[in-house]
């Protein structure tokens, strides 16, 4: 890339009007993981509106576009990934432009990344004259549940011939207006995890003669917030969340079956490999010792993202960039 001036004083209030558009637009109508189909035929018409052409569909209900520079024979690529997929979640928020879809929110900013992307490739595509080499876009679905679009990204082979990947999340702790970049480890892997637990039924007046499927399941939570507190350096970053209990249905009947989902999330492959086979060891042996039987299928998600230390420590031309907030 050249160091032109991409970036300094080109955002045309017109523009700025139509980003916002584009971002409410996607926050009043989200749609889940691999269901994104009005998503991305809104994102194509914006993308063909604003001038940009050989738009391709990826990951089923994902786009890629390339913004090719004019400015002199250049090969290197740089690839600007935003997902666009929302979460089922139902919104209490108010405003205006509120989900219409009970059930299914952006609500993690989702919406923010796909018109940020989107207000790149129109800044790219007015700017082509002014830089060499490509740059590529791609609006990935499926970022929250499986199948995942960023394996499909990759597998599709839209990776292949980039030289650098740039990825942008929202963040509720940074001040507006500044960018927070750092080399090396900077989110965690995320690896999902369904138990079920089977005990025996039982009335609600003689539990002694079931196995209690749900309290065994609480003890479960109970002795896998202890692999944080007590098992992990302070300084290995490693997170353990059970976020749903679900068994039983009756006021008087014992549970005979509760299932359990969850998440770990972790820095380090060793902790990765290491806390995945305490959870199966904990869930079955708290099992075993209350005369129940558990069942866990752990999924292996996505690994950490590692920032690369060279491109986190440049300086681009028009933006403060760095190891920290700036």
């Amino acid at each position: 890339m050249s160091n032109a001036e991409i970036g300094n004083g080109l955002m045309h209030p017109e523009l700025e009007r139509r980003i916002m558009e584009v971002r409410r637009h996607f926050h009043h109508n989200p749609e889940l993981s691999n269901e994104e189909r009005e998503t991305q035929a809104y994102l194509r018409g914006a993308l063909e509106e604003a001038g940009l052409s050989g738009i391709k569909p990826v990951a089923s209900f994902g786009l890629a576009v390339d913004v090719v520079g004019t400015a002199g024979p250049s090969n290197p690529k740089v690839v600007i990934r935003a997902d666009i997929d929302a979460l089922p979640i139902t919104e209490t928020s108010g405003v205006p432009f509120s989900s219409e879809r009970l059930g299914v929110m952006h609500a993690c900013g989702y919406h923010a990344h796909a018109a940020m992307a989107y207000a790149a490739s129109v800044l790219l595509e007015r700017q082509k004259q002014s830089f060499s080499g490509t740059v590529g876009i791609i609006f990935q679905p499926a970022e929250e549940a499986e199948p995942l679009g960023g394996r499909r990204v990759v597998d599709e082979g839209l990776l292949d011939d980039i030289d650098a990947a740039i990825g942008i999340h929202v963040d509720l702790y940074t001040e507006t207006g500044k960018i927070a970049v750092g080399a090396d480890p900077y989110t965690l892997a995320c690896d999902i995890s369904d138990s079920t637990v089977t005990g025996n039924s039982a009335h609600a007046a003689k539990p002694s003669e079931g196995a209690d499927a749900d309290a065994v399941a609480r003890s479960m939570v109970t002795k896998l917030q202890k692999i944080v507190s007590r098992e992990i350096e302070p300084y290995d970053p490693l997170v353990v969340s059970i976020t749903d209990i679900e068994g039983g249905g009756a006021y008087n009947v014992i549970a005979a079956e509760v299932r359990l989902k969850g998440t770990i999330r972790s820095g380090h492959k060793a902790t990765r490999q290491q806390r995945g086979r305490g959870l199966l060891q904990i869930v079955e042996g708290v099992a075993s010792s209350h005369n129940a039987n558990a069942e866990v299928d752990l999924r292996r998600g996505e690994p950490p993202v590692i920032n690369d230390p060279d491109m986190s420590s440049a300086e681009p031309v028009s933006a403060c960039w760095g190891r920290t907030i700036c």
